[in-house]
């Protein structure tokens, strides 16, 4: 997997956000297939559930992100990817037990680190500040597609 994207980044693919088209041109200049995991999968339908809880969308908005999603999927640019989550979750608790205390990441954060490293990523995709600083120190490359130049 040449890149692990958080999922903070591929909803603003699907949202209409104030980063959603830096994310799309940035996702279209890298010419790459996006690798989900059912942890994305669920984030998703929880984060677009949520909006709409919230009165940020209405539900046939956040119905249309969840069929793009699911299009996406059948069409191949969203690639699902399979990972052990025993594995994963091991890892998790490495991670959260090393660095947490330093970085302040939260359970999910560590556990897209954990997925990241065990499906051996070239980087992490992220804007979520907790998440790079686990990631760096837990080896990992990142990438922000809204940090400036």
């Amino acid at each position: 997997m040449r890149a692990y994207y958080d999922t903070g980044i591929l909803l603003k693919l699907y949202t209409a956000e104030p980063q959603s088209a830096a994310i799309q041109k940035f996702v279209e200049k890298r010419k790459e297939k996006l690798g989900v995991t059912d942890l994305h999968l669920a984030e998703c339908a929880a984060a677009l559930r949520l909006k709409e809880f919230r009165k940020e969308c209405r539900r046939v908005q956040a119905s249309a992100a969840l069929s793009l999603i699911n299009e996406d999927l059948k069409t191949g640019v969203l690639v699902r990817v399979d990972l052990n989550w025993g594995e994963a979750w091991e890892k998790c608790r490495a991670l959260a037990d090393q660095f947490a205390a330093e970085t302040g990441a939260r359970t999910l954060d560590t556990l897209h680190v954990a997925a990241a490293r065990l499906l051996e990523a070239g980087s992490l995709v992220t804007s979520d500040r907790r998440q790079i600083l686990l990631a760096r120190r837990a080896g990992l490359t990142v990438v922000d597609p809204l940090a400036r130049p």
